[in-house]
């Protein structure tokens, strides 16, 4: 999961790695936060019109499945 300048480590928990990869993802496309908002086609793995996009769903993703466990 590289961006631009960083990178992050997988975690092995997929739903988390997703968030990472969106962050990466948003670097890549953007190297500047306040560009997050511009529609973008989306990297593999990823849902939605800008990187903003990408994060909030995979977290949203993610706090699904945090319910959805007993």
């Amino acid at each position: 999961m590289r961006a631009y300048y960083y990178g992050f480590d997988p975690t092995g928990i997929p739903e988390i790695d997703r968030i990472l990869s969106a962050v990466a993802c948003a670097g890549k496309a953007f190297h500047h936060t306040d560009d997050w908002t511009t529609e973008a086609s989306a990297y593999q793995g990823h849902v939605g019109d800008t990187p903003v996009d990408w994060i909030q769903n995979a977290a949203n993703d993610a706090a699904a499945a945090w319910k959805a466990k007993p």
